[in-house]
Formats: structure tokens, C-alpha cells, sequence
């Protein structure tokens, strides 16, 4: 066989690939979630996607492997978005960075890093808490903008927390629990709401402590659940 024969036999081959991989197409978008946490945020993420019954092909939710500071939550999902679209498999179409600001010395950092690749790609979106995910749990059982500081010896988040066990539930919550999803599924409306609030008013006042955009990341995810049903 000739070169020029070769050649036309191996394009044909790459277009069938290619038509075979447009045909099995997975429906609806794919979303990669980085987790600072290890624990908390992807117990939490990942019992939601269960009940929205999203596959783990569509959504996948990862904890940060390389430490808990905001850059490498970053440069993590970087990296792995890269590794898929490399695979040969469809890109992700939305990548979601779940960070605390809680005392991180990197986070403003992170923040440069997404923008800077804003318009590249697949849509990048960091997903923050102030001062950390817990204040997401809170969201479901009041609405508060009391802003949650270093006092005592703990921090921020340990304040957060305090404030959480005095609610149906939560008496010995400790970061890393499983379960937490079930107990707040029925209330999830409520966090909605006062997450948005909360946003509202610091964009309105300039002071983020506290406020979340988890609010944001799980409207997505149910709307990308009620697509694929």
C-alpha cells in the first residue's frame, strides 16, 4: 500500500472515531467540582449530585491533592480539565473551584488565576464561602451578616461552627461529618434564599464576611438534574 493510500486509510479511520464519539455524545454538559476540603464540601457535593441522580461521567466532584490553599484548589482543576481534554473525551463544559477565605494567604491569588483565564475554555468559576463552607450549612436554618472573626484562639470558621450546633442536628457537628445533606435536603430553599441575600447585601456594602455562592453551584447543578431526567 502506498504512502498517499496510508495516509487517506488512517484520515478516514480519525473520522469515523470522531463521528463514533459525536453519536455516543454524553447528553447535557459535564462539570468538573475541586474541593479545597477534603471531606466536608465533598461528602456534602456528592450526596447532592447522587439525589439529583447526575452520573459521575457528567459531574465529577475531586478534593484538592496538593494542600488546602486556594492556588493549588486552582491549579488542580487546571490541571485536570487539561488532562481531559487531551483524553480525547468531550471537555468539561463548567469548572467549579469550592474555596474558604477563611485566613488563606493565596486566596486572592486563586481569584487571579480564574480570571485570567476567563474567555478560554470551558467556563471556570470559583465558588467561595466567607469565611468558609460551614456558613453555606448555616444559611439553611437562619440568615445572618454578623461578620464571623479570629476570637479566643479560634478562628473564623470555629465561630461559624458554634453558632451551627445551635441548631436541630448539628449539636456535635465537627468538620469532615457524613450525612449532612439529608439532614438539610428539606430546608434547601431557605439556604437559597438567605445565600442570595447574603450576596446582595455585600456587594452592597462591600464586606463579604459572611456570604457563599454554594447557592450558585447547586442552582446549576439542579438545573443541569431536571435536563437530564
Amino acid at each position: 500500500m502506498g504512502s498517499d493510500d496510508l495516509f487517506k486509510k488512517r484520515r478516514a479511520q480519525s473520522a469515523r472515531d470522531i463521528e463514533r464519539r459525536r453519536r455516543h455524545r454524553r447528553i447535557g454538559e459535564r462539570v468538573l467540582i475541586v474541593c479545597e476540603g477534603e471531606k466536608t464540601e465533598v461528602f456534602y457535593l456528592k450526596d447532592f449530585c447522587e439525589d439529583l441522580r447526575l452520573r459521575t461521567l457528567d459531574v465529577r466532584v475531586e478534593p484538592g491533592n496538593r494542600g488546602s490553599s486556594p492556588d493549588r484548589v486552582v491549579a488542580y482543576a487546571l490541571e485536570l480539565y487539561e488532562e481531559d481534554a487531551r483524553s480525547g473525551e468531550d471537555r468539561y463544559d463548567h469548572v467549579y473551584c469550592v474555596m474558604d477565605r477563611d485566613e488563606h494567604a493565596t486566596f486572592d491569588h486563586a481569584l487571579t488565576m480564574l480570571q485570567s483565564r476567563r474567555g478560554r475554555g470551558a467556563h471556570i468559576q470559583a465558588i467561595t464561602s466567607f469565611p468558609c463552607f460551614e456558613y453555606w450549612f448555616l444559611c439553611h436554618f437562619e440568615f445572618t451578616r454578623r461578620p464571623f472573626s479570629r476570637s479566643g484562639g479560634k478562628s473564623s470558621c470555629d465561630e461559624v461552627i458554634a453558632q451551627l450546633r445551635g441548631h436541630p442536628g448539628f449539636k456535635d457537628y465537627e468538620k469532615g461529618r457524613r450525612g449532612v445533606y439529608a439532614l438539610l435536603k428539606e430546608r434547601m430553599e431557605t439556604a437559597e434564599a438567605n445565600a442570595g441575600e447574603a450576596c446582595v447585601q455585600a456587594c452592597s456594602d462591600g464586606s463579604a464576611n459572611p456570604s457563599t455562592a454554594v447557592h450558585v453551584l447547586v442552582a446549576k447543578l439542579s438545573r443541569l438534574g431536571k435536563s437530564m431526567a
